[in-house]
């Protein structure tokens, strides 16, 4: 089949941000140029041995040399694959990969709230926020926190 543009970037950390992810984009890795962006654990090994990916260095706030890594290859990813549009469920991984997606290319973003948060919001999607253009919970609870989002339900 025949890929369609635009390019889209499929940005997640690994384990339950990976499964949402699949869940939330369905069919779209088989109808438009994809490419998943995330860590590398056992399972995703496994999961993106037949599919384009690039895998990031975790960003751990106790080890700050991560962030500095992980902005490095954020950045460079951006300017090779140069994404028309990121779809994250977050978490810490992704945000050098958005911030460097917005800035320089003005890419869109849409950023899915995880089911896990449920009255109370973590830290990436505070800091997301002002960076996606489409900003999705699936909790109505979550509105009293991100009231310009849009509940779409649990995945």
């Amino acid at each position: 089949m025949r890929r369609k543009h635009p390019k889209i970037c499929l940005a997640c950390s690994a384990g339950g941000h990976l499964r949402e992810l699949q869940l939330a984009v369905g069919s779209i890795p088989e109808e438009y140029h994809c490419y998943w962006l995330t860590l590398k654990t056992t399972s995703t090994k496994a999961f993106m041995k037949d599919k384009e990916h690039i895998f990031l260095q975790n960003f751990q706030p106790a080890k700050k040399w991560t962030l500095l890594v992980n902005s490095l290859q954020a950045l460079f990813w951006i300017l090779v694959k140069r994404p028309r549009v990121i779809i994250t469920t977050g978490a810490g991984v992704t945000v050098p990969t958005v911030f460097f997606a917005k800035k320089l290319l003005g890419t869109k973003v849409i950023f899915i709230n995880s089911a896990a948060d449920v009255t109370h919001a973590s830290k990436t999607p505070v800091w997301i926020e002002k960076y996606a253009d489409l900003f999705l919970i699936q909790w109505e609870e979550m509105k009293q926190i991100f009231p310009n989002s849009i509940c779409c339900g649990v995945l």
